[in-house]
């Protein structure tokens, strides 16, 4: 049971005793200060008129010097207890008389001499005759505490009274207090008491008092209402826990719980799988058995920083039998039953590292061949010039290109392609040694760097020279791939530095600037860069410039050269493609054509020279063709062939213009026909089912082979004019023109000659049975007006004179 003095109504008594008192006190005290200053001034005015009283015959005493008289006087005024002495003088200050009485002896005496004591010791009264002669002088000295004795007592009445009143009041507020607030507070004190020392607690708490409309019914209905919270708060945390432990035991990510010294206290079934643990045995472990990094310190740290928020962080975690991975953690510190502990979720990222690894290879390598990349070479080959200028050296850089990769690619796919760079590849960097850097840049381009060659100029001429001999032998063996014999070369650019004041930027434009030279010059070759080349490149981007609008300006034009037979007849016209350009001039085919071809717009050229070719043919077929007139020749491009879409636009180009498919005499290089002997032959024969022609364009200076010929539906051969050209004084070409009319004959094709520009060459041919020609000694290439004028004017050729 609570002690007295410890109950809020006793408290609450007390204080408002002390309260009261004081106050009580304060009131009465400062009640009787205000009395004791009226008090005062009453006495003072009691003695006073006490004096005037006796004025009269103290006056007649003093005036006639009676002493009998003032003797008188002064007995009557000591009757009063307030006077203990009395003296009347003459106005010359002679004593008529005196009296003295002792001071009674009065209890309350000490308070009239220590606490009132304010009033005057003496009075005095001027003793006047007629109001104005002064005849003498009344004194008197007075009692204090005589004096004042009534007002003490009535003083100590008032305290007495306050005091006892507040004493009463103070019990009376006890008990109403204890009545009304500490005995109901207390029973619900009790009731507390009682739950906190039951072990099964109640489903509901009720209290008498909550029926009450005071406080306490307020504070009865709001502890019910807490108690019944609690109890739905204690009920949710349990659900909470159940939920975290089967969210840790159930989740699939690998999860760990400890307190901040870093002890395992629980775990699940992933971790364990992971860690290759046994549960018992993980629990008996520490957080750094694991990851030896994680110190209780940097727990606590966390603890102070950043509780509730996680931190993502990767280590390096060891399993059972030692063997570390890696690992990316979410750290957080939670709070259960008001104690912080550390949960982590981790998983192995192993994998994730390897491909992080792969990106990273990947950003500086060349995914396909495995050589550096465009991005190495530029955040390395300023350092190697750098390096070689310092120490004095003279270094290379080759500049790659595999030519005719592109036909290769479009015409066999690009799994075949990819296979073919990556032989490429191996085969360029068989000719390197460890110091040289090979980098495949993009496409069908590749760069060598090479550091040191030597310090003197010519001998490192001689030494890249050398490696670019290796190099495009190398390139031009025959590339064995799923049973397909291909055959390629390389032009090579080659820049050395440092020569001269260059960067790295300006060295690689150099060797590609020369490269394009070597392309220029016929492929299959090398060039070192030389200052002129510049003008070169200039001039190249102008004319790719003039080249994108060229069909849209319609600045291409057709000429047809005239194709006869020995009799002088005219049985065909080859559709030559011409270029007017309004910036550049007249541009020979010889420099459009490859860098059209390059440019990737040769298909779209090609469709041109197509199209208006056979819309011309249409015409003539409309006018009327002679009988010796077998049709029309176009070159068709290796990239124009290549494509998927190539025969739908023949055959679409056919039914726009309406001519008749027989006379549409298409020209292809025998070097289309070793690409993809399959795809190649599927498109010539489905165009062949539509009675068009084909002709084998230059035959005699590609690959040259019978056992191609036998899967192509070849209508005739145009022996080049390299050899018509030599007929007249190499014996070689004589021999070889006879050969193929030999061959042609046995498979019943038809040879037409190219280049004939003499008679001479005419004579030749006609005696090595080769009865069709073409060439400047019959007709230059004209207009299609002159050709039309040919066609119809019955012309046999030579023509002395030519049109252009």
């Amino acid at each position: 049971m609570l002690a007295l003095r410890k109950r809020l109504s006793y408290k609450q008594a007390k204080w408002a005793l002390v309260i009261l008192l004081l106050l009580s006190l304060s009131m009465s005290a400062f009640q009787i200060l205000i009395d004791w200053k009226e008090e005062q001034v009453i006495i003072e005015n009691q003695i006073m008129s006490t004096l005037r009283i006796v004025e009269s015959s103290a006056s007649e005493a003093a005036y006639y010097l009676d002493d009998d008289l003032a003797k008188t006087v002064l007995t009557g005024l000591m009757r009063s207890n307030s006077f203990h002495k009395a003296r009347l003088e003459d106005d010359l200050g002679y004593e008529l008389a005196s009296m003295y009485r002792s001071l009674a002896p009065l209890p309350l005496r000490w308070l009239s001499s220590n606490i009132f004591s304010g009033l005057p010791a003496r009075f005095s009264l001027p003793l006047k005759r007629d109001d104005q002669l002064v005849v003498g002088t009344l004194v008197v000295s007075i009692d204090n505490a005589a004096a004042t004795n009534g007002f003490i007592r009535r003083s100590i009445r008032l305290v007495t009274t306050s005091f006892i009143s507040a004493s009463l009041l103070s019990l009376a507020m006890f008990m109403l207090f204890y009545f009304q607030i500490s005995r109901p507070l207390y029973r619900v004190i009790e009731q507390l008491n009682w739950l906190e020392k039951e072990e099964d607690e109640p489903a509901e708490l009720k209290f008498k008092q909550t029926s009450r409309e005071d406080e306490l019914g307020i504070l009865a209905r709001t502890i019910t209402a807490l108690w019944h919270k609690r109890k739905k708060v204690e009920s949710e945390l349990a659900k909470s826990e159940e939920y975290f432990k089967a969210v840790l035991h159930q989740s699939s990510e690998c999860m760990l719980l400890t307190n901040l010294k870093g002890q395992i206290l629980d775990c699940n079934g992933e971790t364990c799988r992971l860690l290759d643990y046994d549960a018992p045995t993980l629990l008996t472990l520490n957080i750094q058995d694991i990851d030896p990094e994680q110190e209780p310190s940097t727990l606590k740290g966390w603890t102070r920083n950043s509780q509730g928020d996680p931190k993502i962080y990767e280590t390096q975690y060891h399993k059972s039998n030692g063997e570390c991975f890696p690992v990316e953690v979410r750290g957080n510190i939670i709070t259960l039953d008001n104690e912080a502990f550390f949960l982590a979720s981790f998983r192995d990222i192993t994998q994730r590292k390897k491909d992080q690894e792969q990106v990273d290879f990947l950003a500086y390598y060349d995914a396909l061949t495995n050589l550096p990349n465009r991005r190495f070479l530029n955040q390395n080959l300023q350092q190697v010039i750098t390096t070689a200028r310092d120490n004095g050296q003279i270094g290379g850089l080759l500049f790659i290109d595999l030519d005719r990769f592109k036909n290769i690619n479009d015409s066999m796919g690009h799994h075949m392609g990819d296979a073919l760079l990556v032989e490429a590849a191996k085969r360029i960097v068989s000719c390197l040694s460890e110091a040289d850097t090979a980098v495949r840049i993009g496409g069908d381009e590749f760069v060598l760097l090479i550091p040191m060659l030597d310090i003197e100029l010519n001998e490192a001429q001689k030494k890249v020279t050398s490696l670019a001999e290796t190099l495009l032998a190398q390139m031009s063996q025959v590339f064995r791939l799923e049973q397909n014999d291909l055959f390629i070369s390389a032009s090579i650019g080659i820049s050395l530095f440092p020569l001269g004041d260059v960067d790295d930027m300006q060295v690689l434009r150099q060797a590609d600037t020369a490269m394009y030279e070597a392309k220029e010059k016929g492929r299959n070759g090398f060039r070192f860069y030389r200052q002129e080349m510049q003008v070169q490149v200039a001039e190249r981007a102008a004319l790719e410039k003039a080249l994108h609008s060229a069909v849209r300006n319609d600045e291409f034009y057709l000429v047809y050269q005239p194709q006869v037979n020995k009799n002088g007849r005219l049985i065909g016209f080859e559709v030559l493609l011409r270029w007017f350009s309004e910036e550049l001039g007249l541009v020979p085919p010889s420099r459009f054509i490859p860098i059209a071809e390059e440019m990737g717009i040769i298909d779209e050229v090609g469709y041109w020279v197509l199209d208006n070719a056979c819309q011309q043919l249409k015409t003539w077929q409309d006018l009327g063709l002679p009988a010796s007139f077998e049709g029309i020749a176009i070159n068709i491009s290796p990239y124009q062939f290549a494509k998927d879409s190539f025969v739908g636009t023949v055959k679409e180009v056919i039914e726009n213009t309406q001519i008749e498919p027989r006379l549409l005499d298409l020209e292809i290089t025998e070097g289309m026909l070793v690409e993809n002997i399959a795809s190649v032959a599927e498109k010539m024969w489905h165009l062949k089912e539509h009675q068009v022609r084909f002709s084998i364009d230059d035959f005699g200076t590609g690959y040259s082979s019978l056992r191609y010929l036998q899967h192509f539906p070849i209508n005739q051969l145009k022996i080049d004019q390299s050899f018509v050209r030599d007929l007249s004084n190499d014996p070689n070409s004589h021999v070889i023109i006879n050969t193929i009319v030999s061959m042609a004959d046995h498979m019943n094709l038809s040879v037409l000659a190219e280049g004939v520009e003499n008679p001479i060459e005419k004579n030749i041919l006609e005696k090595i049975g080769c009865a069709r020609y073409q060439g400047y000694y019959f007709s230059k290439p004209v207009t299609g007006d002159i050709a039309t004028q040919y066609l119809c004017g019955s012309v046999s050729f030579p023509l002395e004179r030519q049109g252009i």
